[in-house]
């Protein structure tokens, strides 16, 4: 018994195992996020950031690391949907608007501390969340010229911490977008911001070896993990649809609060 917790002891020890399980995990919670970001067409940073900081020593790795897989999951499902784009009016002025805002987030990431900000923005979106549910967000006076604006706000969330969804989710449901739509829009929104972004958190150095090899080996995940969201996203009624993509900002605002407290 005694040199069965002594092997015990030593594998746990070996840095090897412990390098090993981290990934593991981190494909794990790479699954979970592509499949909510493919039902819903966002959510996978405010779902992968919170638990990837949990094995993850650097914030601004986690970030890279779920900007880069963003990136990989928009090619993907427009891949995959590219014989039914239906792309919501707006969606060039919400990407080129967001560009400005993903600078200023860039800045504010390497500028700023984690932890208040995480609690600022969990409550942010818990709000946002709250309001959806208990309300009806197509009956927000949300005029369609405000596009930039909203695009300009994604970007800078998105640049700070990988959350572009909730301006986008506000301004889409307001405007009445069906479940496919909306999905693919906020594909082609995070294809062309994710270039951007993940340009710029190379030019920071931010993409070692070691990040890279994580990604590779999450890209089988994140192929099924679309697919399997896609088949999902397409039996949704706008009405369930527009209930549940709220329901998720609830909950995970919620979660980034809760996360950020117990790490103070």
């Amino acid at each position: 018994m005694d040199d069965l917790l002594i092997g015990l002891q030593m594998i746990l020890a070996d840095p090897s195992f412990a390098e090993n399980s981290v990934t593991l995990i981190v494909v794990g919670v790479i699954a979970l996020a592509v499949l909510v970001r493919s039902i819903f067409g966002f959510g996978d940073a405010l779902v992968a950031m919170p638990l990837l900081l949990l094995v993850m020593d650097l914030h601004q790795a986690a970030v890279a690391l779920v900007a880069l897989v963003s990136l990989i999951t928009a090619v993907v499902i427009f891949g995959m949907d590219r014989r039914r784009l239906d792309l919501a009016p707006g969606t060039f002025i919400l990407a080129g608007s967001a560009l400005p805002g993903l600078c200023g987030g860039l800045w504010f990431l390497q500028s700023v501390s984690a932890p208040v900000l995480t609690t600022v923005l969990g409550g942010a979106v818990a709000v946002v969340g709250l309001m959806g549910v208990i309300t009806d967000p197509r009956r927000w006076r949300i005029p369609p010229r405000t596009a930039g604006l909203f695009g300009l706000l994604a970007g800078f969330l998105g640049g700070a911490f990988n959350v572009h969804g909730p301006p986008l989710v506000i301004f889409g449901t307001a405007a009445g977008w069906s479940a496919e739509r909306f999905r693919v829009t906020m594909q082609a929104y995070f294809l062309a911001a994710g270039v951007f972004l993940v340009g710029g958190h190379a030019l920071a150095g931010r993409y070692d070896s070691g990040l890279l090899v994580q990604c590779g080996v999450c890209l089988p995940v994140v192929v099924l993990a679309s697919w399997g969201g896609r088949l999902l996203n397409r039996r949704l009624s706008v009405e369930r649809f527009r209930l549940a993509v709220y329901l998720v900002l609830l909950l995970l605002g919620l979660f980034l609060v809760l996360q950020s407290i117990r790490g103070q």
